[in-house]
C-alpha cells in the first residue's frame, strides 16, 4: 500500500502551467502550486499589471513563478507560445485552464439580447481556447512522462442557470469535453475538471450585499466558497494523490 508523506510538498519537481492567472482563482492556484513544489508558468491575457502582482508576490515567497501573455483565442499565438516554451525547456507536466471570457452585461442579457458575437465570444476562450491549450500541453505530456490536464466549469455548466446562458452552457461543453480528452489521452494523461459553485471570487463582485446572503443560502453549507477551497481541489487533481480519477468534474459548490 503506498504511504504518503504529508510533509512532501505535493508537486515537487513538477511544470505546470495556469492559464488565466491573473483572475482571482487563477492566481491562487498559481501560488499554492508553486509552494507545492512545482515551477510555474501563469498566462494572462490583458491583466498584465495583476500578473506582475503576482509574480511580485511569488518572488517575496521565493517561489518559482513566471509570467506570459496569451491570448486563447489565438490559435497561432497559442503555437508559438509553447514553442516558445520549449525553447525554454518547459515542457507541462499539469496544464490548469481557469481562462474564461468574463462579461457583466453578457451574464445579465435576457435570451433575446444576446447575439451570437456573444456566443461566439464565450466559447471561443471558455471552450476553443481550453481545448487548443490542452491539445498543445498533452502533446508534449504524450511524449514525456504524462501528466494532467484541469478544466474550469461551473456548478451552473451541470445544473443550469436563469442567467448567463453563453457561460453555462460554455461550461457544460467542458464538462463534455474534459471525458472525450480522458478517453483521447488515457492511460497516460488524466483530464479532469473543477465545477465551482457561488465563490467570493470573480463575478460575486456584480451581485449587492443582498443578492450575496441569498446566494449563501442556497449551499447547504450556507455560505460563499473561498478561492483557497477551489484551489486545493486542483491540487488535489494535479497530484498523485488522485491518481486514479480521470474523466471526472469535482462540484466545489458547498452542496446547491
Amino acid at each position: 500500500m503506498a504511504r504518503w508523506n504529508i510533509m512532501a510538498r505535493l508537486l515537487k519537481g513538477k511544470l505546470a502551467l495556469v492559464t488565466g492567472a491573473s483572475g482571482d482563482i487563477g492566481s491562487d492556484i498559481a501560488l499554492l502550486f508553486a509552494q507545492e513544489g512545482a515551477k510555474v508558468v501563469a498566462t494572462y491575457a490583458k491583466s498584465e499589471d495583476r500578473a506582475k502582482e503576482l509574480q511580485k508576490k511569488g518572488k517575496s515567497f521565493g517561489l518559482d513563478i513566471w509570467t506570459k501573455q496569451l491570448d486563447v483565442t489565438q490559435e497561432e499565438k497559442i503555437d508559438l507560445f509553447f514553442k516558445d516554451l520549449d525553447k525554454d525547456q518547459f515542457f507541462p507536466d499539469i496544464i490548469v485552464n481557469t481562462a474564461g471570457h468574463s462579461d457583466r452585461r453578457i451574464w445579465f442579457s435576457k435570451p433575446e439580447e444576446l447575439t451570437n458575437d456573444d456566443w461566439v465570444r464565450v466559447y471561443n476562450v471558455d471552450v476553443v481556447g481550453s481545448f487548443r491549450c490542452s491539445v498543445e500541453a498533452a502533446k508534449r505530456m504524450m511524449e514525456r512522462r504524462g501528466g494532467c490536464i484541469i478544466n474550469f466549469s461551473s456548478a451552473a455548466g451541470v445544473t443550469g442557470h436563469t442567467e448567463g446562458l453563453p457561460y453555462t452552457a460554455a461550461k457544460a461543453a467542458l464538462i463534455a469535453l474534459t471525458k472525450s480528452l480522458a478517453f483521447i489521452y488515457g492511460p497516460k494523461v488524466r483530464v479532469n475538471a473543477i465545477a465551482p459553485g457561488n465563490i467570493d471570487a470573480g463575478s460575486i463582485k456584480w451581485y449587492n450585499a443582498e443578492q450575496v446572503e441569498t446566494m449563501k443560502l442556497e449551499a447547504s453549507l450556507r455560505r460563499l466558497g473561498t478561492r483557497r477551497e477551489v484551489s486545493t481541489v486542483a491540487l488535489f487533481l494535479a497530484s498523485d494523490l488522485s491518481s486514479y480519477i480521470t474523466g471526472q468534474t469535482i462540484l466545489v459548490d458547498g452542496g446547491i
